[in-house]
């Protein structure tokens, strides 16, 4: 049954996608580009510990976090 209604979903979000403008589009990608800057990521920060640059590494991640900030359209 989920077979036979795949097709037109898929048809529906396509159009809808479609409609949008490309600002629209693009802050969608920004906000989940900067979703993936604030989730930890806890390899990476046990790494930074280990080479004692952990401070240093979440300095990077503010300053990353305002400059995207200006990218919004």
């Amino acid at each position: 049954m989920a077979e036979r209604y795949s097709e037109p979903l898929e048809l529906f979000i396509k159009n809808y996608m479609t409609e949008e403008s490309p600002d629209v589009k693009w802050n969608r990608g920004l906000d989940l580009f900067v979703e993936s800057v604030h989730k930890p990521d806890h390899e990476l920060r046990q790494c930074a510990h280990n080479q004692k640059c952990y401070n240093e590494l979440m300095a990077v991640r503010d300053q990353v976090l305002e400059y995207l900030k200006t990218l919004r359209k």
